[in-house]
């Protein structure tokens, strides 16, 4: 492979007949940096005249990925800024706080020291306004700090005298630091990446300044990036729920602009899952039983229990109870893999090849084994989108169109043919309950759901 960088445009070549051509890249002691300058009209307002972000990686699929992230990024903070004079870069108003914590001082609302203030306003503040007033009284009383100060001293004065405004981007650990899933790996990483689309087409603008108009540019917006509307609809709960914890906790005077938002043609683009016809499971269980590894025990499981992907492959080994009068898994919230709601909690009894596969994980399990399928699985998160991805890959090497979400779906229809009850059903598969009374108890006995 070879290498070819400037600042505008980094070239990599493989072999002969793979060329690749990145902006704004350049590689330096085997590390790769976006480099990009700063629009003329907004320089001003920054320390640098380009932002420069080491990319901590040397894969360069990952280089162009992170490369187009950033350069939405800073297209949507340089439009902000161009119609707002008050939005300040985040790096810059990092450093100011970082310049004002070596005078012992922190922006407002904290009660600084009085010696700490003026030993800043003394060494930092009146040595430039004093010199750039070159003595004239009218210009030293009435210059504005922007045409002394460096960006990051102007931004450190302003945070003494007036309490910075929260910006989105700030907004997030204020939601998570308080959430019950805060610990949770993918929930974090999921409620970022949706976050960070906002930020993607708005900018990182202050809270207070986002109202409905805005709200409604996002949707508009993330629409025409070719998303369907159902993404639109996940990502918007997200958000709406990160506004209205940072609007109580700030204590902010506004509605939560993301409310009730209307999203033209929702579902109208719903592509139908594909699920297995009875046909297409029996293929699948002499497929497994044949290959018999912990992949096919972890579809084994899922193919009969009709369970989301991440309930069996985050399972704990002490979940599997294969030695009661009616063997079991029971599917819960483990540190490492939470659940999708609080009736998701359940206990289903092993039939088929369920029974099959759990058999197989509690016969090869080693002495010290915590986890029923260590391969996707921690003490600190459960990768299920892996496991998804392996499984969907294997099935469809049979000539099968539908993923493993299918089983759910399978699973909904199998115990709909022989006239299981509707509450049976939503046991079994740990759905929604339709009333709070269908809550109330312990629910039904193994052997009832076993039938």
């Amino acid at each position: 492979m070879v290498v070819l960088s400037w600042y505008s445009v980094m070239k990599i070549i493989t072999g002969s007949i793979f060329k690749l051509s990145i902006k704004y890249v350049y590689s330096r002691n085997d590390t790769f940096y976006y480099q990009r300058k700063i629009p003329i009209e907004l320089q001003s307002r920054y320390e640098a005249k380009h932002v420069k972000v080491n990319l901590k990686t040397t894969d360069i699929r990952e280089v162009s990925h992170k490369v187009i992230a950033l350069n939405k990024q800073y297209d949507s903070a340089w439009e902000a800024m161009r119609t707002n004079d008050s939005i300040t870069p985040q790096s810059v108003r990092q450093s100011a706080i970082t310049l004002l914590k070596q005078y012992g001082l922190n922006p407002l609302p904290s009660q600084n020291p009085e010696l700490n203030l003026d030993h800043f306003i003394d060494v930092v503040i009146e040595p430039k306004r004093e010199a750039y007033a070159e003595g004239d009284e009218e210009t030293y009383r009435t210059s504005s700090p922007e045409n002394y100060l460096t960006p990051v001293a102007t931004e450190a004065f302003k945070l003494l005298r007036t309490a910075p405004k929260l910006i989105l981007s700030e907004g997030l650990d204020v939601y998570l630091n308080g959430h019950k899933k805060k610990n949770d790996q993918s929930f974090r990483t999921y409620t970022k990446r949706s976050w960070n689309k906002l930020i993607d087409i708005l900018g990182d603008i202050p809270f207070e300044q986002i109202n409905r108009a805005n709200a409604n540019q996002f949707v508009e917006k993330f629409l025409e990036s070719g998303v369907k509307t159902t993404t639109v609809r996940r990502t918007l709960n997200v958000i709406k729920a990160i506004f209205n914890v940072v609007i109580i906790e700030r204590e902010l005077v506004k509605s939560n602009p993301f409310n009730k938002l209307r999203i033209a043609g929702l579902g109208e683009d719903t592509i139908k899952r594909e699920q297995f016809n009875t046909s297409e499971l029996v293929k699948l269980s002499k497929a497994c039983i044949e290959k018999n590894d912990d992949m096919r025990w972890l579809l084994a499981l899922q193919l009969d229990l009709g369970s989301r992907v991440g309930e069996i492959a985050g399972l704990a080994l002490s979940d599997i109870k294969i030695d009661a009068e009616i063997p079991y898994v029971i599917i819960q919230a483990h540190p490492w893999r939470s659940l999708k709601t609080t009736n998701s909690k359940r206990e289903v009894p092993l039939v088929g090849l369920a029974l099959w596969g759990a058999s197989q994980v509690i016969a090869n399990a080693t002495k010290e084994q915590i986890f029923a399928f260590p391969r996707y699985t921690n003490a600190k998160t459960c990768n299920a989108t892996a496991a998804s991805g392996a499984l969907n890959g294997w099935i469809k090497s049979k000539d099968i169109q539908a993923t493993t979400h299918g089983f759910r779906h399978s699973m909904k229809d199998r115990l709909r043919e022989v006239d299981a009850p509707e509450a049976i059903q939503l046991a079994v598969g740990g759905w929604s309950r339709k009333d709070m009374a269908s809550g109330y108890g312990k629910g039904h006995s193994l052997r009832v759901l076993k039938g």
